[in-house]
């Protein structure tokens, strides 16, 4: 599993392995839980031996939440939905990393995140590296952010405006965390068409409201100024006069108090 990698992609065919628990790890959002484990043994190089990862399982409230949705194999849709989401976060800061300006030294990425199937629990896991490190986390689902302090927290939350304006208001990336600049569990915002059931992301995924609140709450720093991004006061006058929000090449600008 190569932290360097920009983009995951979908196999033809599992693999096998072999993971023993070494502890239960603490995880915000009341979503899911997780475990260390260490990889014991394994018929290919996507789980190498040795190698410690994370395993993630969602609560059994939050199961029985969206079997209303999936009526058959939630577990399973909640996983792939949760790997979706980190694929698109992915290909997203993939190219977030190709035109932000040398000015900005950082490049970010996202952790693989493979899906596997516990045979013992009869249960469908995520399960990624385990990051060693000060864990941060930059803004959470609802949009709500930490006042930055140096140059690679300013990155994170201005990666999450850039992505609601490079997708012209159809996607915004929150839950922006990790550790140094690999990060994991992003949350794809996308509005979704409540009358039809279906849900592209992730049970994170909080839509509008959360749109409205990052808009709401967010300010901009150096980074969104030297990636020219549109000030949050354009952001919340397109998003209220219409739903298709396509905002405008204006440059970013310090919020007044």
């Amino acid at each position: 599993m190569n932290l360097d990698k920009s983009m995951s992609s979908w196999s033809q065919c599992g693999t096998t392995a072999m993971i023993q628990v070494l502890s239960r790890e603490e995880m915000d959002g009341g979503l899911r839980r997780a475990m260390k484990v260490i990889c014991t043994w394994s018929e290919s190089d996507a789980l190498k031996l040795g190698q410690v990862f994370i395993v993630k399982s969602f609560l059994p409230e939050v199961v029985q939440a969206w079997q209303k949705i999936f009526h058959h194999g939630t577990v399973l849709h909640l996983c792939l939905r949760e790997i979706q989401q980190q694929r698109v976060a992915q290909k997203l800061i993939y190219t977030f990393n190709q035109v932000k300006p040398h000015t900005i030294p950082y490049t970010p990425r996202f952790l693989e995140v493979f899906l596997i199937y516990c045979h013992s629990a009869k249960q469908w896991l995520t399960i990624e590296k385990y990051m060693t490190g000060e864990f941060r986390k930059y803004n959470n689902n609802n949009g709500d952010e930490i006042t930055p302090i140096s140059l690679l927290e300013e990155l994170m939350l201005a990666f999450s405006h850039w992505t609601y304006v490079y997708t012209r208001g159809e996607l915004l990336v929150l839950d922006m965390q990790g550790v140094g600049e690999n990060l994991t569990d992003p949350s794809v915002i996308k509005p979704e068409d409540k009358k039809s059931g279906k849900m592209v992301f992730g049970p994170a995924n909080l839509g509008e409201d959360a749109i409205r609140n990052f808009i709401a709450k967010h300010h901009c720093n150096s980074c969104c100024r030297k990636l020219k991004l549109p000030g949050m006061q354009r952001l919340m006058f397109n998003l209220c006069v219409t739903s298709q929000v396509q905002p405008r090449a204006s440059t970013c600008y310090k919020d007044k108090k």
